[in-house]
């Protein structure tokens, strides 16, 4: 049976985003009878292995680039692999180059227009649109894959259907997979003053900071708000899609938020959100605040009690997010491959 190959990792400092989107092209591969390979360090390991619906095999990274770049040369060459994908920034150009001379397409998952994407068949970027003259400048020969079209998203986004802002309940917080700029707590902590009577659901990740963890759960425990806290969900779809609204960071969770259609507050915490982000304001389902050093705590919680506050404003940007809902970028990936395939594969 043939493979897809994925490089990618993640941890406690670059969150679990760049797994799970890969997850989602692992997903859509195995219903077209397609095996997959996951190539990840220790945390991204560790992270997999708690996870029911996990889909494809793993194996831990070696420990230097160049060791980690023959491990990926040779699962492609014994598992009959249709195509490399490559999802991280802790891969260098080198490892870019030496993996594009490889027989089989290297596909990049990008959001930054990384170093090395000159040397990618494929180039993936649902938000790299604006960026199509620069990436034909640097790569003439690439498939550009842009636009909401191929966002990736995990099966359980496509089987699971919105519910009109009326039938939501929940004021839901999540900071992605791990919280790096540590803002769950001082989020919930404005947030339950200003609206005390709002039903919280906070959502921490995998990757999130154990101390950071203990003190949210005192927190949580010592007050007298009703907060439900979710550790290491198994199933985001049914957790946004039951949001009346979110504040969340602004990273792959927003592409999950605007398919469930949930007005949201997403909070920018990393330059590379910011493309994205910008794009998701002008589609009208969600406001954006930036997460930096100096971010007001206070402001952010303003916003979210007016929002919270004004149903029909919500509604609205329900209703604005139904038109960017995109569930099958997964499928829409893997018939670009095909289609490299296609084209350029040499004749058996």
């Amino acid at each position: 049976m043939s493979c897809l190959v994925f490089c990618t990792g993640g941890g406690q400092n670059s969150g679990i985003g760049h797994v799970m989107r890969c997850q989602a092209l692992a997903q859509a591969a195995e219903e077209q009878v397609l095996e997959s390979l996951f190539i990840v360090n220790e945390a991204a390991r560790k992270f997999i292995l708690q996870r029911h619906e996990w889909c494809g095999a793993v194996l831990l990274a070696a420990d230097t680039e160049q060791a980690v770049t023959s491990q990926v040369i040779a699962a492609s060459e014994t598992r009959r692999a249709v195509a490399i994908v490559v999802d991280g920034y802790d891969f260098s150009e080198a490892v870019l180059k030496t993996l594009s001379q490889v027989n089989v397409p290297l596909v990049l998952l990008d959001d930054i227009r990384q170093p090395g994407h000159q040397y990618a068949d494929i180039i993936s970027n649902p938000a790299g649109e604006v960026w199509q003259h620069e990436y034909q400048q640097a790569n003439a020969k690439a498939m550009l894959c842009l636009g909401p079209q191929y966002r990736l998203l995990r099966r359980e986004f496509s089987v699971t259907a919105a519910l009109p802002v009326k039938h939501r309940f929940s004021l839901t917080i999540n900071m992605g997979g791990s919280d790096p700029a540590g803002l769950t707590l001082p989020v919930l902590s404005a947030l339950s003053e200003v609206l005390p009577e709002a039903p919280f659901r906070v959502v921490t990740g995998p990757g999130f900071n154990p101390s950071a963890l203990a003190e949210l759960k005192t927190f949580i425990t010592g007050s007298e708000r009703a907060i439900q806290h979710v550790h290491n969900c198994q199933d985001m779809a049914d957790i946004w899609v039951n949001a009346r609204l979110a504040v969340a960071a602004a990273g792959g969770s927003q592409f999950e938020l605007v398919a469930c259609q949930t007005p949201s507050v997403l909070i920018t915490v990393a330059a590379n959100q910011r493309q994205a982000s910008q794009q998701a304001t002008r589609e009208g389902w969600c406001q954006v605040v930036s997460g930096g050093p100096g971010i007001d705590i206070s402001a952010l919680a303003t916003t979210v009690k007016k929002l919270w506050q004004d149903e029909a404003q919500l509604t609205e940007m329900s209703k604005a997010a139904e038109v960017f809902a995109i569930t099958d970028g997964a499928w829409q990936l893997l018939d670009a491959i095909g289609q490299w395939h296609d084209k350029f594969a040499e004749p058996s």
